[in-house]
């Protein structure tokens, strides 16, 4: 062959193996996922691309896909029948019929949120958007991979989230894990921020003559004696009891603390035994409910309460559900006098119950759903405006505005038909303040003396700071895998010390857990925490 003719074969050998290349990464890229996962080894945003019909521009992957989307949202048994359900109802079709996308709600147990939520994604179920109040729970989600990072869809696709971030700067630590966002959220209201509270009855208090209990011994005491004058009541019931018990000392299992300056888990630390002392002594004098352990959805404690069979109540501040448990006492009991307590003191000092961190509600990104621009598409319709009517109802019908604060019309109406649809508003614009209360209840009698109580059990609520030595939870592998294990551990192992008898102590509870948290790599996780705080504290 002569030298042109090696040439010429040179240069179609050459050009067959660029086509050969292009082919590659070109199939390459059309056989990513497009949900931008760590497991298909992109990043959030990093979607795979295709050669558009010009040749030039770079096509978008989700371009053309249906606008559909998955979401989870918290049952807290809410929707009455003629209502529908949580999946269907008045609202969801209002929301697929503003926002353009068709949202299918996947329902998940408030008390058992995590641990079903847990169940989806390990069968493959999971919806496409997950959220929860609980940061670590993010956390261990990224930890086990089950969720993506999303800063560079917010950055792509958003156009009012991104604008509210950017507004909202002191969110972003909190959206952040491993150098990555991982999670949309929004700042808390007011309302919000306030989370657990105490109530007890005032009526009963003052015909046995008695002042509101300040420290843990008096809160027996009262408790001994709205016993022995109610015979047939239980005088403490509640859904957050364990959470209210770990407040008063400053002890959360869940929680890192400080402690002289080294960080130490919550559930390991000696005020622990105090908390599970509290509990079972509570327990063995007969002033709480036998049943409490197994009332997973707060039925047996709601019920006690609302039928005046019980004197003090550890649950939320006020608003929402607890609205409805105490006109429901109202109605049974008109004689109640039910007010808020504030937190008592234990020997050491004087903490709030549980406060909320700033941001609201975390909502992560499943790995595999298939239409993430869907999906900021649908928040940003959200924070548009879309939370308002979820939140309030439709004006005129459930509100009208005074003042630019929307005032319920019929409390019964609101509670029906609009109450339950705040589960979807899981981002939201809101700004709120304390007298805006009054204002935003209806005008009957009763729907005010709610409100008032509303407000005196806010300003209680936040009256004594909920004891947290660090912003927010650091979140590492190790901690997450210990905190998975852990978390079941400790609530079987409290459940023994409670009700088990006298061998099966506060302190003997601790050891226990102690020995778990060392097996399950405690020590490491401890290290972990200590050098993640010296890093950070200065931005604390």
């Amino acid at each position: 062959m002569d030298q042109k003719g090696k040439q010429y074969l040179k240069g179609r050998l050459l050009l067959i193996l660029v086509v050969m290349v292009m082919v590659v990464v070109s199939a390459c890229s059309n056989g990513a996922n497009g949900s931008g996962n760590k497991g298909n080894g992109n990043k959030a945003g990093q979607e795979s691309q295709a050669p558009s019909d010009n040749g030039g521009a770079e096509k978008d992957p989700y371009e053309g896909l249906p606008k559909k989307i998955s979401i989870s949202t918290f049952d807290r048994g809410q929707v009455s029948s003629d209502e529908g359900t949580y999946e269907d109802n008045r609202w969801v079709k209002w929301i697929r019929e503003q926002s353009g996308i068709d949202v299918s709600i996947v329902p998940v147990p408030r008390n058992q949120a995590q641990d079903a939520l847990n169940v989806l994604f390990a069968s493959g179920g999971a919806p496409d958007l997950v959220w929860e109040y609980d940061r670590a729970y993010i956390g261990k989600l990224v930890t086990q991979g089950v969720i993506q990072p999303i800063g560079e869809y917010i950055e792509k696709y958003s156009t009012s989230y991104k604008k509210y971030l950017e507004e909202h700067p002191e969110l972003l630590p909190y959206l952040t894990f491993d150098g990555e966002i991982y999670a949309v959220s929004t700042e808390r209201p007011l309302f919000a921020v306030a989370n657990h509270g105490v109530w007890i009855r005032q009526d009963w208090l003052d015909e046995l003559k008695l002042d509101q209990p300040t420290t843990v011994e008096e809160l027996i005491a009262v408790a001994k004696a709205f016993k022995e004058r109610y015979p047939d009541s239980t005088p403490i019931v509640g859904h957050t009891t364990s959470d209210i018990y770990s407040a008063i000392y400053g002890a959360m299992n869940f929680q890192w603390y400080l402690e002289d300056g080294k960080m130490q888990y919550g559930a390991t630390l000696d005020r622990f035994a105090d908390v599970i002392g509290l509990e079972k002594q509570l327990y063995e004098l007969g002033l709480v409910d036998k049943e409490y352990l197994t009332d997973s959805n707060n039925q047996r404690a709601s019920q006690l309460w609302t039928t005046g069979k019980a004197g003090i109540y550890l649950g939320q501040w006020g608003r929402g559900s607890n609205d409805i448990m105490i006109k429901d006492m109202l109605s049974n009991v008109p004689t109640a006098n039910p007010v808020p307590l504030e937190m008592v003191a234990s020997q050491y000092g004087k903490y709030g119950a549980y406060q909320e961190a700033p941001p609201n509600i975390f909502v992560a990104f499943n790995k595999d759903m298939k239409n993430p621009k869907a999906a900021i598409e649908y928040l940003d319709w959200l924070i548009d405006g879309g939370w308002y009517p979820l939140v309030n109802g439709e004006e005129g019908v459930h509100y009208e505005k005074i003042n630019d604060v929307p005032k319920q019309l019929d409390s019964d109406k609101f509670n029906k038909e609009v109450l339950y649809a705040g589960e979807y508003a899981v981002v939201r614009d809101q700004v709120t303040k304390a007298e805006d209360l009054l204002a935003l209840a209806p005008d009957d009698e009763q729907s005010q003396r709610i409100a008032k109580l509303n407000m005196a059990s806010l300003e209680i609520a936040m009256k004594n700071e909920f004891r947290r030595d660090i912003p927010y939870q650091p979140s590492f592998d190790k901690i997450n895998e210990i905190r998975s294990t852990l978390d079941t551990f400790i609530r079987e192992t409290r459940a023994t010390a409670v009700t088990q008898g006298s061998k099966y102590t506060g302190q003997w509870a601790l050891e226990e857990i102690r020995k778990e948290w060392e097996r399950l790599g405690g020590k490491e996780a401890d290290e972990l925490a200590q050098k993640w705080y010296e890093e950070n504290k200065a931005s604390f």
